[in-house]
């Protein structure tokens, strides 16, 4: 019998022009790469895949709010095997890459347009590039993207493992930024944990960690 090779989906949108672009990555392609989704306009947004040395994969996808790219490490049993993954802007929490199964990631593509879309009328915008940054400075980058990479990784390797725990015992787990930290929060029940690490040295000392409690 011949074992297909895993694939997965993948997307995210240009922030240059906005299309979609949509790619397929193969297990057996990626281990020996790195893949690279390139939109075909004149600005050449490219969304990066490749595997590091202990086998974790790392993304580095352009960021249609910030016009940066921001770098994110996830296990391989999270982005072959979840029905869909999404990865956020670490800044406005706006969903940028979707891994997954096509017919999900359609599903959202779709709301997340209609997110922007409403984004959009809020701040009387006409174009996308009307609620885009011209050009960021380094000071205003908030915190050091590497810590936010770090407890990204720690919050979905644990999650992928059953090992985060709140409230509502069925969350949906994310990050966002606040004046004392990184807080892992449930979307669901609205459970919290606050990881007190402002350089990258710190948020490396949640590696080790076995289980996360959000109350």
């Amino acid at each position: 019998m011949v074992l297909k090779p895993k694939q997965r989906n993948i997307a995210y949108r240009c922030p240059e022009c906005g299309t979609t672009i949509l790619g397929l990555v193969g297990k057996f392609a990626l281990s020996a790469n790195m893949l690279r989704l390139k939109c075909s306009c004149d600005k050449s947004s490219n969304l990066d895949i490749n595997v590091t040395n202990d086998g974790k994969i790392r993304l580095s996808v352009p960021c249609l709010f910030c016009k940066q790219n921001h770098n994110y490490v996830v296990s391989e049993p999270v982005f072959f095997d979840r029905d869909l993954f999404l990865l956020n802007c670490p800044y406005t929490g706006m969903d940028i890459a979707f891994i997954g199964d096509e017919e999900k990631i359609n599903t959202e593509l779709k709301r997340t347009e209609e997110e922007i879309a409403r984004l959009m009328a809020s701040f009387e915008a006409e174009e996308l590039s009307d609620i885009q940054p011209e050009e960021m400075r380094e000071d205003e980058i908030l915190p050091d993207p590497a810590v936010y990479d770090t407890l990204r990784f720690v919050l979905k390797d644990l999650e992928a493992e059953g090992r985060v725990k709140c409230l509502c015992q069925n969350g949906s787990y994310d990050l966002r930024f606040t004046d004392e930290g990184v807080e892992a929060y449930c979307e669901r029940c609205g459970g919290s944990y606050l990881f007190r690490a402002t350089t990258p040295a710190i948020a490396e000392e949640y590696l080790d960690i076995d289980e996360l409690k959000l109350k």
